[in-house]
């Protein structure tokens, strides 16, 4: 299956070797040449798009209804006159899709951030991603993470040349338990489940970052477990240098790549404008079966070429000696 880049639709924030499509994110091998069939390897979060589709009709519906109420004087206007309704009907559907970008730019934004904090390197600073970032500190100060002992990677490219996919780890960390498990935040302990101790290991740990403005501290969702067990479950980590950060072959060779690590531990790493929720989540071999199970659907959708497919005509009656007379 072949795959079209959409060069005009990259920016700055897309991560080392992820290129746009037009179907949703890939990450390009800089180990094969342009004429590879492999060279091409879909990303973990746009394989597991195909399992929260239903998902996504409810969200869209709950962020184009809320913009309806902040613009209802308009919608009353527009009611009076067809011309009108239907100009702001259309204007209406595409809004769930401006959020849901300005949410994934402010995401954008805050990751960049943690990755300069991640590696020393100064930022510029940003009022609206600011809350986010002081909760990422927080979390470092409570958690008692060292950048310079304790980050061992931020933001880095991950592939797996065997299934094949791509993908990029947040952070990589050692963390320091007091403990083998840890409590769960009290506010947080479930009702329709016992409140165990949560496994926690010291040890390098894989955490990935969330960001949203709506959701509570605590929210994790099933492709949370998969998107890390695809990540812990990579073969090679890249760390090219510019020149080959978006799959130049040319200038790439074998000492930009090293072994993904063994993990003690994985987690998703909740940032909220003034909170935190540190969750340790099982992403183990059978959050792995899951996630590759859903690789031959996305290949497939990805590769179906429907608009050839329209309704035919009827067949032809045959005239026949009986129908002439």
């Amino acid at each position: 299956m072949s795959v079209a880049i959409r060069e005009h639709e990259r920016d700055e924030y897309d991560p080392q070797h992820a290129v746009p499509t037009d179907h949703g994110r890939y990450y390009i091998d800089p180990a094969c040449g342009p004429d590879d069939p492999n060279r091409m390897k879909i990303s973990v979060t746009n394989a597991i798009d195909q399992h929260m589709i239903e998902a996504l009709a409810p969200a869209a519906a709950r962020d184009t209804a809320i913009w309806l109420m902040d613009n209802l004087p308009a919608a009353n206007r527009a009611a009076a006159d067809p011309d009108d309704m239907e100009e702001f009907i259309k204007l209406a559907k595409s809004q769930y899709r401006v959020q849901w970008d300005k949410k994934a730019d402010l995401g954008s934004r805050v990751h960049a951030i943690a990755e300069a904090i991640n590696l020393g390197a100064p930022y510029i600073p940003d009022e609206e991603a600011a809350p986010f970032v002081d909760s990422y500190l927080r979390f470092l100060a409570e958690f008692r993470v060292d950048i310079r002992r304790d980050i061992k990677a931020a933001e880095c490219t991950v592939l797996n040349r065997t299934i094949p996919y791509g993908g990029t780890s947040d952070i990589w960390a050692n963390l320091h338990f007091d403990s083998p498990t840890s409590p769960i935040v009290p506010k947080f302990k479930p009702r329709a489940v016992p409140a165990d101790p949560i496994p926690t290991p010291s040890g390098l740990w894989l955490i990935d970052i969330k960001t949203s403005l709506t959701k509570p501290a605590s929210a994790v969702y099933s492709d949370n477990v998969m998107q890390l067990a695809a990540l812990r479950h990579a073969e090679v980590a890249l760390i090219c240098p510019p020149e080959c950060r978006y799959g130049e072959t040319e200038h790439h060779d074998s000492s930009h790549e090293f072994s993904v690590p063994e993990f003690e531990g994985t987690a998703i790493l909740n940032l909220r404008t003034n909170d935190y929720g540190f969750v340790p989540l099982p992403a183990d071999a059978a959050a792995f079966k899951a996630f590759c199970g859903l690789l031959p659907l996305a290949h497939y959708v990805h590769g179906l070429e429907m608009r050839g497919f329209k309704p035919i005509q009827p067949p032809k009656k045959t005239t026949t000696r009986k129908d002439a007379a």
